[in-house]
């Protein structure tokens, strides 16, 4: 099983951006999760940038490389930056590094990504058959997401935490809409993550079900991939909860569909390599 999108940060190196407040503002290292993701049969992860520096690259980099099941990187870029086809080149030339996810400001406003000085960016990912993930912070957003992935039908584009719908809101639209015209392109890939963290703090799997299920009968099984986004995820749950919420969301697939979610989707648009947990090897 593989989980499509992890963070780890060190707040000494100061870059995050937390508010002090936050009970996100500690260190959140690979020891702290590890024994989690042992305990829920998870044997790789995909590690996501959380910052908006290069200098954040080389940390999660570093990352990947002490711990082997960091099967995938995926980096910050800016993707207007004078140099972003040697930045990208650069970082893919790191065999860990899998994708990017372009952030400017926290991603309160996605309008950012439409300039054409992005272009230049977005079509260095493709060619190098990279993917891009998007984060979006406000559902509001996501027409900008659609946009994107219509003016470059090259490009495999990621849609974090299912696009974080406004479940404690109880708002289908126009997220609904929004989520089946990303699905209809076919280089659109979504993270099933998010959603407890959209929810109230007393929302049950019926709660859920009606979001899970649009994304379900959206994108299919194919084009899904499982994800715990930890440790943001903190905030609504546990590890644990997450995992057993995301089982009775999903218990009406085959176990094929529920293998494509769980690990052959993150596979394919990562490109991630095998890992022989009882060995501890990873082979490229």
């Amino acid at each position: 099983m593989i989980d499509a999108h992890v963070h780890f940060w060190r707040i000494a190196r100061g870059d995050y951006g937390l508010d002090a407040s936050s009970p996100l503002a500690r260190d959140h290292q690979p020891p702290e999760l590890q024994p989690q993701l042992r305990a829920s049969g998870v044997d790789r992860v995909v590690l996501v940038q959380a910052a908006e520096t290069h200098a954040e690259n080389l940390y999660t980099i570093g990352l990947a490389k002490a711990y082997p099941w960091i099967a995938g990187v995926v980096a910050w870029i800016d993707p207007s930056s004078p140099a972003v086809v040697e930045e990208i080149a650069a970082l893919l030339s790191i065999e860990r590094v899998r994708g990017f996810r372009p952030v400017r400001n926290g991603n309160f406003s996605l309008a950012w990504m439409l300039s054409p000085a992005c272009d230049r960016g977005y079509r260095a990912i493709a060619v190098q058959s990279a993917s891009l993930d998007i984060l979006i912070e406000n559902p509001d957003d996501l027409p900008v997401a659609i946009r994107l992935a219509r003016r470059h039908p090259d490009l495999a584009v990621v849609i974090d935490h299912c696009g974080k719908p406004d479940i404690a809101g109880g708002r289908m639209q126009p997220w609904a809409d929004h989520i089946s015209a990303l699905a209809e392109l076919g280089n659109v890939t979504c993270k099933f993550s998010g959603l407890l963290n959209r929810a109230r703090p007393d929302a049950s799997v019926d709660d859920l079900t009606p979001y899970a299920s649009h994304i379900l009968a959206a994108f299919g099984a194919e084009r899904l991939m499982w994800a715990s986004d930890w440790p943001p995820l903190t905030r609504a749950a546990e590890y644990a909860r997450w995992q057993s919420v995301s089982a009775a969301l999903l218990a009406g697939l085959s176990g094929a569909e529920r293998a494509s979610i769980e690990q052959q989707t993150a596979e394919r648009v990562y490109r991630l390599p095998t890992f022989d947990i009882s060995g501890g090897r990873t082979t490229y």
